[in-house]
């Protein structure tokens, strides 16, 4: 819901710390908050197509292609990937100022909230070329963050992951596997569409002026 009254209080919270705009996050269920914010100088900025698989119903998605292992099972890894996700977390479509911290910082909100074992590590010759995050909140998973080593990408990382977390969440008794990716990452989006994950309202971001003063 979008009114003028919230949008100048936020407008003038913003102000009061230093802010020159307001980023502004809805779906495509909600069209009167685009429009609202489309009439006052907003623009889209980034548009995540969203997807969920039905877990039970998912068939076993087969063995990953490439070695993987966990975070549980190789703890001294994480040093090495969080050298990966400073690499590509960055690299994502508009994220190109992205800071994840120190590694304290990173393990506080990556590593610490989530399961151990299924945060998927994929290897090479023992060393990780990619990771995925899976958090968990109840029965239901959220894909968090995947990224794959620049060298290692389209060579079916990043499905590897999928399937280890597929076959995470059936061992687990999830009902649902949810994931978000921004409409410039098609790769990403053919592969859930690969694997049975349904369309949902997508995710709409907007930036824009902070109200007049």
């Amino acid at each position: 819901m979008a009114d003028e009254a919230t949008w100048r209080e936020a407008s003038e919270a913003a102000r009061e710390i230093g802010k020159t705009g307001l980023e502004v996050w809805t779906t495509e269920e909600h069209p009167e908050v685009v429009m609202f914010f489309e009439e006052r100088g907003y623009e889209e900025t980034f548009r995540y197509l969203r997807y969920a698989l039905d877990v039970p119903g998912a068939p076993d998605p087969g063995d990953p292609r490439h070695e993987v292992t966990t975070l549980s099972a190789r703890p001294g890894l994480l040093p090495d990937v969080y050298a990966l996700a400073l690499e590509t977390y960055p690299d994502q479509p508009g994220r190109e100022d992205a800071e994840i911290g120190a590694i304290d910082d990173w393990r506080g909100f990556a590593v610490a909230p989530n399961p151990p074992d299924a945060f998927v590590v994929a290897l090479e010759n023992g060393n990780p070329i990619g990771f995925g995050i899976l958090a968990v909140d109840g029965d239901v998973g959220e894909h968090a963050h995947t990224g794959v080593a620049e060298p290692w990408r389209g060579q079916g990382v990043a499905e590897s992951i999928k399937r280890a977390h597929i076959r995470w969440a059936k061992a687990n008794g999830l009902r649902l596997l949810r994931t978000a990716n921004e409409v410039r990452i098609p790769q990403m989006i053919r592969l859930n569409e690969r694997y049975g994950y349904r369309p949902e309202p997508a995710e709409i971001v907007l930036r824009g002026p902070l109200a007049p003063a």
